[in-house]
């Protein structure tokens, strides 16, 4: 049907079919989009080569649609033996990806005729979803920062419960239970601090089980 629409021969498919191939890469902010760019500008000329870039997070489409496109050339090993086809590397934040799975949905449901009054609607969902992207970026570090913690915690919590059950097929049945309820009080109100705390002893208990 692609083939059709852009009237490519056959023969022609690998030369000119631009996303016969693609990955599509979602970043949590949108100075990523432009780290990852510079990645994959450092391997141009090594595995494959840059095409052209279409930047359509600053230029924005009409419709608002914006995401970062590369296009490149890759090889690809065929029984003919290796060829290099077209394909297209698409960077946008999660917000960017949300908004254009939703306009592609309503263009399937209108083939590509969206009307007017939803098109409008679709124009500021889309720069509110940039908003969204903006704001995030002026709070990453704090939003990096939750994200270790959490991280941090969802390690500890998982190392104590391993502990715990090391020590109840230990037959210390009795300590166990005990660690287990001090476990529970803490999953309500403690902090990191807490649970570390909790963590060194279970080891330093499991360490003289030995």
């Amino acid at each position: 049907m692609r083939r059709q629409k852009l009237d490519i021969p056959l023969n022609k498919i690998a030369e000119e079919m631009e996303d016969i191939a693609g990955i599509r890469i979602m970043c949590q902010f949108v100075e990523d989009i432009y780290r990852v760019v510079q990645l994959i500008r450092q391997r141009d000329g090594k595995d494959l080569k840059i095409v052209y870039e279409k930047d359509y997070v600053k230029n924005k489409k009409e419709s608002g649609y914006r995401s970062y496109h590369i296009i490149i050339k890759y090889p690809v090993q065929t029984a003919d033996g290796e060829v290099e086809i077209l394909a297209e590397i698409q960077i946008r934040t999660l917000a960017m990806n949300f908004w254009a799975t939703v306009e592609h949905s309503l263009n399937y449901k209108y083939k590509q005729s969206i009307p007017a009054e939803i098109k409008d609607r679709l124009k500021r969902a889309a720069e509110l979803a940039f908003l969204l992207d903006e704001e995030m970026s002026e709070i990453k570090e704090e939003i990096i920062e939750a994200q270790k913690m959490f991280e941090e915690k969802s390690s500890i919590i998982s190392d104590i419960l391993d502990n715990i059950i090391t020590l109840y097929s230990l037959g210390k049945i009795s300590e166990s239970t005990d660690y287990q309820d001090r476990f529970n009080r803490l999953l309500e109100s403690g902090d990191i601090i807490e649970f570390k705390n909790l963590l060194d002893e279970l080891k330093r208990r499991y360490s003289n089980t030995d």
